[in-house]
């Protein structure tokens, strides 16, 4: 293991749990976004025609009469992921670093449907940039705690220099 690496382990081991389960969540959810989106784009490549496929799901997908809906599942949505997230970071036990990738994965998995929960015209591929930006943007909020981690170490004052 390189000595960069051990020093994030540990930056991660100090950090609070909070940090941790924010961590977490959010490399679940970029990760699950990610993948689920290269997992589509893969097997639509493979499929005979791609471009013609995509064209036709598009004239299907034109905008129609049909708008967007909120229904109360979005709301219960959005309630139950806040209480997930405040449940998982005032955790303190040290499972905030278990629960939180699949949490944070399941909710990167709805958000990237939530175009075909909202009924939106042509809810695949519209959404498309919109669920890369919400990855991009989790992905970098997931680096930046990671280089928090990193250099936690640096920022401490040399603990071994003054006890000699």
């Amino acid at each position: 293991m390189t000595f960069e690496l051990q020093r994030a382990r540990r930056g991660y081991s100090e950090a609070a749990p909070p940090e941790r389960a924010a961590f977490g969540m959010l490399t679940g959810f970029s990760l699950s976004i990610a993948i689920s989106r290269a997992i589509n784009y893969v097997r639509e490549r493979r499929r005979t025609a791609p471009r013609l496929r995509g064209l036709a799901r598009g004239i299907y997908h034109s905008p129609g009469t049909e708008r967007a809906r909120v229904h109360h599942f979005l709301p219960g949505i959005g309630l139950a992921f806040a209480t997930g997230v405040g449940a998982i970071v005032l955790r303190d036990d040290g499972r905030e670093a278990w629960l939180s990738p699949p949490f944070g994965a399941g909710i990167g998995l709805t958000s990237d449907e939530l175009a075909l929960l909202l009924k939106l015209d042509n809810p695949y591929w519209g959404s498309e940039r919109t669920s890369l930006i919400q990855a991009g943007a989790a992905a970098a909020a997931s680096v930046a705690l990671g280089i928090r981690f990193l250099t936690r170490e640096q920022s401490r004052p040399n603990e071994r220099s003054q006890d000699g």
